[in-house]
C-alpha cells in the first residue's frame, strides 16, 4: 500500500514490483493504478522470483505491461527500458500546500480504435490527421500505425518506404528518441503528416517487442505537436497502456447492430480500465453505407453520446482510398468532407482539454 501511495504522490514513469505482496493483492494493486487518472499511464513491471504462467496471465490481463523473472539479464533489460521511459517534460515540486498539477509530457496524443473491422477507422485516422496538418501548418503532425498483424495506413496513403514500426522498435533503446524519429519520418506528399507505417506482414508482427512501444510513444510526443495512433480493433496488453495515456480516444462505430453492440462492450471495458468519458470522442461512420441504426438508438445501446456522424459518401470514400488521396482533396465541397473538417477541430480541442 505504501508503494501505491508513493505512486499517487510522485507519479513515476514506471512501477516495478514483486507480485508477492503482503498487505494488498497484486491484482488489486494494478487495478488501483489503472483506474486512477493520476497513475493510469504508468508502465507496470512485475518482477517475480520465479516464473508462474498462471500468475503472468492474470497480471497481464489486469493491465501489467511486463512480467520478467528476476535475473541479471532481465535486470539489465529493465534498466534500459526505464531509461527509455524518462519524461520529456520534468515536473517541478509544488510549494507546500499547493496541489501538484500534471504536466503533459510533450505533444498531444490521440488514438483511433473500433470494436469491429470494416468501420473505416484507419481511413478516418489518416484523413483527420491530414486535415489537422493542412489547416494548422504550424503544427507538426505524425501518425503511428499500430494495427496488427498487418499495418493498413501505408497502403491507404501510398507509402512505399522500408522504415516501419518493426524497424523502429528494434532500434537500440538508448537511442530511440524524438530526434531519431524526425530523421526517419518525412511529411507525406498530399497528406502533410509524417507516418510510421505498420507491420509489413504477420511474421514481422510476431517479433514486435511490446516493451519498446511505450518508448516509441514517448519519442513521438517528444518530436511532434500531435501524434495519432491507429489501433484498428486492437485491445490488448500492448494497446491498452496507449489508450490509457492518450489525451483523446476516438472510437469509431458503424451503424449496424452488431458493430454497435460490440462498441458497447468495448466502452464498458474502457470504463472498467478507468477511462473518463470526457476523453472519449465517439463517431458513427455511415460513409460506406446508408442502412442501420439511427444516432439516438446507437447512443442508447452504447451508453454514451455520439459526438459526430459521418454521412454516406456513396463511392467517393472508397475511390479516395484507392487513389491514395485525402477526402478533403478528392471531394472538398462534399458534406462529408466538411464534416471531417469539423470533427478534426473537435478532436483536437478534446485533446487539449485533457
Amino acid at each position: 500500500k505504501e508503494g501505491y501511495i508513493a505512486a499517487l504522490r510522485d507519479r513515476p514513469d514506471a512501477v516495478i514490483f514483486d507480485p508477492a505482496m503482503k498487505d494488498i493483492s497484486t491484482i488489486e494493486f494494478i487495478h488501483k493504478l489503472r483506474t486512477d487518472r493520476r497513475t493510469t499511464g504508468i508502465f507496470c513491471i512485475a518482477l517475480p522470483r520465479k516464473d508462474d504462467p498462471d500468475q503472468m496471465a492474470d497480471l497481464v490481463a489486469a493491465g501489467c505491461n511486463e512480467y520478467l523473472v528476476k535475473s541479471p539479464a532481465n535486470i539489465e533489460k529493465i534498466l534500459k527500458l526505464v531509461a527509455g521511459l524518462s519524461p520529456q517534460v520534468q515536473e517541478t515540486q509544488p510549494a507546500a500546500g499547493v496541489r501538484k498539477k500534471k504536466k503533459r509530457k510533450g505533444g498531444l496524443l490521440g488514438v483511433f480504435l473500433s470494436a469491429k473491422g470494416g468501420t473505416g477507422t484507419s481511413s478516418l485516422c489518416a484523413n483527420i490527421a491530414q486535415n489537422v496538418a493542412y489547416h494548422q501548418p504550424e503544427m507538426d503532425v505524425a501518425v503511428m500505425d499500430m494495427v496488427l498483424p498487418i499495418g493498413s495506413i501505408g497502403q491507404l496513403v501510398g507509402y512505399h518506404g522500408d522504415f516501419n514500426l518493426i524497424s523502429a522498435a528494434t532500434y537500440p533503446l538508448e537511442k530511440l528518441d524524438g530526434q531519431y524519429l524526425r530523421r526517419n519520418l518525412t511529411p507525406l506528399e498530399n497528406w502533410h503528416f509524417r507516418l510510421l507505417s505498420g507491420s509489413p506482414d504477420p511474421e514481422s508482427s510476431n517479433t514486435l517487442d511490446a516493451s519498446r512501444i511505450p518508448v516509441l510513444i514517448r519519442a513521438f510526443r517528444q518530436a511532434f505537436d500531435v501524434t495519432f495512433v491507429d489501433l484498428g480493433r486492437s485491445l490488448s496488453r500492448i494497446s491498452l497502456p496507449i489508450i490509457q495515456e492518450a489525451d483523446v480516444v476516438v472510437v469509431i462505430t458503424g451503424a449496424d447492430l452488431s458493430t454497435v453492440n460490440l462498441t458497447q462492450i468495448t466502452w464498458t471495458y474502457l470504463q472498467q480500465k478507468g477511462l473518463d468519458s470526457k476523453r472519449i470522442y465517439m463517431v458513427m461512420n455511415r460513409a460506406v453505407g446508408l442502412e442501420g441504426l439511427g444516432k439516438s438508438d446507437a447512443e442508447r445501446i452504447i451508453g454514451i453520446t455520439l459526438q459526430a456522424t459521418i454521412p454516406y459518401m456513396s463511392g467517393n470514400f472508397t475511390l479516395a482510398n484507392n487513389q491514395h488521396i485525402p477526402v478533403l482533396q478528392k471531394i472538398p465541397n462534399d458534406t462529408a468532407a466538411m464534416m471531417l473538417d469539423q470533427i478534426s477541430y473537435q478532436i483536437l480541442e478534446t485533446a487539449r482539454m485533457a
